[in-house]
């Protein structure tokens, strides 16, 4: 339990976020200038954007920016190339006592460093954060966002739609104490696409705990095809399904529930084949299934007055159901190859 008891934090302990970025040429800029715009003092940040190798003008535009800011920017190589990887080089470069973790493909609200900061001190959390509010750019993008903004699509992931207070058991762009990285290591390499989840699970089995308040506020921009957040949730569901057999006590109920109704779904469909009874059963659950999501698309577009997009909204449930579903066999099938 090396987490459990905290060191007091100070009332303005110098701040690293840490950003890891691979051909973000489109965000990067945004990005850092969303912390330009903190209302924390500027001479106890900085910023270390872990490249990955860009192609694109993702290093010329940190460079860029750096040179117009108020406190230093700074590019960190990451020849490992993925976030893991990356989040690990730009920690190693960090001086912060309070290390951020903020995704090139995001935001930072205007209060977002010094809201983490009071909370940390106030809370004597292990890691605080808060709700991300997903947007989308374009018609698909914009139904995507709505749907992952929703407990019908997400489950319980509170870091997605939470509007109270409180003790949570991850976070997504998360303010960490420095004391957890030098006790507990970085990062897991070989956890890509889950390695937040993980390493947040490890705070907590050390007896860290994490906070998140609305306080804390911060955008992500949702991709625009339903074929990348297929590809991404298939990623995401793999990640989770190799954690399933190999730190079973890593994974909550709504990580299971997509592979379930996959499973389920496949079994119904199959014996209908052969009995008019399960043919029944797999037509009254498909339509349970149909009318939830229906229902729920509607309130998640009409919620961001966008009554519009429900037809696309309702379309993207299934996708990220599936494609988790699908990735999480793929990751369990993956994990027992390996055990053998």
């Amino acid at each position: 339990m090396v987490l459990a008891v905290l060191p007091p934090l100070g009332p303005e302990p110098f701040v690293s976020v840490v950003i890891p970025a691979l051909n973000e040429e489109r965000y990067i800029e945004p990005c850092l200038r969303s912390l330009v715009a903190q209302d924390y003092p500027h001479e106890r940040m900085e910023a270390l954007v872990a490249d990955g190798g860009s192609s694109d003008r993702t290093r010329a535009i940190v460079v860029e920016v750096a040179a117009g800011v108020p406190f230093p920017v700074r590019l960190v190589e990451n020849p490992g190339r993925t976030t893991p990887h990356g989040l690990n080089a730009g920690i190693a470069e960090a001086s912060g006592d309070v290390i951020v973790i903020l995704g090139a493909h995001a935001l930072a609200g205007p209060g977002f460093v010094a809201a983490n900061v009071k909370a940390l001190r106030e809370t004597g959390a292990a890691a605080t954060g808060g709700p991300i509010e997903t947007r989308g750019e374009g018609p698909i993008a914009e139904a995507v966002a709505a749907a992952l903004s929703h407990p019908f699509g997400v489950g319980d992931a509170r870091f997605r739609f939470a509007t109270e207070a409180g003790y949570v058991d991850t976070i997504a762009f998360a303010a960490y104490r420095r004391e957890c990285f030098d006790r507990l290591g970085g990062f897991d390499t070989d956890r890509e696409k889950a390695e937040d989840d993980f390493f947040n699970y490890r705070v907590r089995r050390a007896g860290g705990r994490l906070y998140l308040t609305p306080l804390v506020s911060s955008v992500y921009f949702a991709r625009a095809s339903l074929g990348s957040v297929a590809r991404q949730y298939f990623a995401y569901g793999k990640a989770k399904g190799r954690a399933a057999i190999e730190e079973p006590a890593s994974v909550r109920l709504r990580h299971l529930v997509p592979v379930v109704t996959v499973v389920c779904g496949a079994l119904l469909a199959l014996a209908s084949l052969w009995s008019w009874k399960t043919r029944v059963a797999a037509a009254v659950l498909a339509s349970l299934y149909v009318g939830a999501a229906v229902f729920a698309a509607v309130r998640a577009s009409s919620r961001r007055g966008r009554p519009g997009l429900a037809p696309i909204t309702a379309a993207t449930f299934p996708v990220v159901h599936a494609s988790y579903g699908l990735g999480t066999i793929a990751g369990v099938f993956q994990a027992l190859r390996r055990r053998r």
